[in-house]
């Protein structure tokens, strides 16, 4: 795979944004940026990025940032885990945050997912020692892929989802309580 310029730069970009900052979090899909601008706006101390694909999301979720004047959050542009591993020096987040990734529900897709063992190994590397991964999805078999995920890899220690920061709900999470969908959550560390 050849490396993304782009968030090699990002990099150097995200360690001078977030100096003085003593809590980092990232939003991995960060959507339409609702769960992280509001996830800003509610606590002022802690940094919060966001890694999406689609570049008019990013320009919109940025541009809001601006509006709003919020000097703790900012998105950037990539891709699968291979953005995380390029943007995000290791042992850097406390918190790293996966909502409704997309389920590619039909089997033969399954290899699409977003959270596998191998995109676990680099959430691993990149969380500080106590750090917290927050995975959540509505699609029941892709939660319980993600468990199993979990245990092969090894040496995650399941932590309450509440966290004594005032957290937001995710514009799916809007949407599937509404219909009364069932929510999989686990917060886990690696241990």
């Amino acid at each position: 795979m050849v490396p993304n310029r782009d968030l090699s730069a990002a990099s150097e970009s995200l360690l001078l944004k977030c100096k003085g900052f003593d809590r980092i979090e990232c939003d991995f899909g960060a959507a339409k940026g609702k769960f992280l601008t509001e996830s800003a706006i509610l606590n002022p101390l802690v940094f919060f990025f966001g890694i999406e694909g689609l570049s008019a999301r990013v320009a919109r979720t940025n541009k809001k940032i601006e509006r709003l004047g919020l000097p703790n959050a900012l998105v950037w542009r990539g891709w699968g885990s291979e953005s995380l591993k390029t943007l995000v020096p290791e042992g850097f987040l406390d918190a790293l945050h996966v909502s409704f990734p997309d389920p590619w529900p039909k089997r033969r897709h399954w290899f699409r997912r977003l959270v596998n063992v191998d995109f676990l190994q680099v959430a691993a590397s990149r969380l500080k020692y106590g750090g917290v991964l927050r995975l959540m999805t509505d699609h029941q078999g892709y939660f319980q892929s993600m468990k199993e995920g979990l245990s092969a890899q090894g040496g995650w220690i399941e932590v309450p989802w509440e966290d004594g920061l005032e957290r937001p709900i995710t514009e799916f999470e809007t949407i599937f309580l509404a219909k009364g969908d069932p929510i999989g959550r686990v917060a886990v560390q690696k241990g």
